[in-house]
């Protein structure tokens, strides 16, 4: 009977622990913790919760790279803001994958193309559960809006975006089905594949990735894929962005930890 009631009233502490932590994310989802340039013309934005997203300006538009969890687009807004710009100069949106704390801020972006991943549609529709627990648990409580996709991706393909400048999407599935990495001006968008920590590219942590060896092989597969790109610096979805100039080396490093 008494090992009952500990193991109860432990289950009840890790839920209310859990909850806090939702109730928390759900109050940060909206706030832009900071702003920062990457490169001239190319700002990124770290938001409550550890969620970057990534803008960049071309002439006198801008295509985003993955919009945050914020149903109402605020971070998405300071990013315009910060770029001079509003939402119907938004001309393209790239998403990284179909997890809701990627997407929510696209719903408000009418003018917008709209790119992820093929197998990643049912994702951003709501009608496919995440598979990982963490994020399978951050989806229910959350209650992510339907977003719709313009533009499915499959396989590698190249965008022009304006200016001289493309857009080359990478398929990186592991981490979900429909991953994709972007590679736009010497940045490699990575999404949730890897993350930037201690001053090292690693790979997704275990508890967000419900298949960590596709992962490893979507990762090991960027030394073939990227073998004739200059890659300058690596933007990551919760850990930021490498520095200029060191972005290759890392992710070198990374894909011979990996086995690549």
């Amino acid at each position: 009977m008494r090992g009952s009631r500990i193991i109860f009233f432990a289950a009840l502490a890790v839920v209310v622990v859990v909850a806090g932590a939702l109730v928390g994310f759900a109050a940060k989802r909206g706030r832009t913790e900071e702003l920062f340039e990457i490169k001239p013309g190319l700002l990124g934005a770290k938001t409550g919760g550890g969620i970057f997203l990534y803008l960049a300006r071309i002439g006198d538009g801008a295509i985003l790279f993955d919009t945050g969890a914020d149903p109402q687009g605020r971070p998405v807004d300071a990013l315009l803001a910060r770029a001079g710009l509003d939402r119907l100069q938004v001309r393209e949106i790239f998403l990284s994958h179909g997890h809701f704390d990627h997407i929510q801020g696209t719903r408000g972006l009418t003018n917008a193309k709209t790119h992820l991943g093929l197998s990643d549609i049912g994702l951003a529709a709501g009608t496919t559960a995440p598979e990982a627990i963490a994020t399978k648990v951050l989806t229910l409580a959350m209650h992510g809006d339907p977003v719709k996709v313009t533009d499915p991706i499959s396989n590698r393909q190249t965008f022009p975006v304006g200016g001289g400048k493309s857009v080359i999407a990478i398929p990186v599935p592991g981490h979900t089905p429909g991953s994709y990495a972007f590679l736009y001006d010497g940045v490699l968008f990575a999404g949730d594949i890897m993350a930037y920590v201690q001053g090292r590219l690693d790979a997704t942590p275990a508890m967000f990735d419900a298949r960590p060896e596709e992962n490893r092989a979507a990762i090991r597969s960027l030394k073939t894929q990227l073998v004739a790109d200059p890659v300058e610096t690596v933007c990551t979805a919760h850990s930021g962005c490498t520095p200029k100039g060191l972005g290759r080396n890392l992710l070198d490093d990374l894909i011979t930890r990996v086995g690549g």
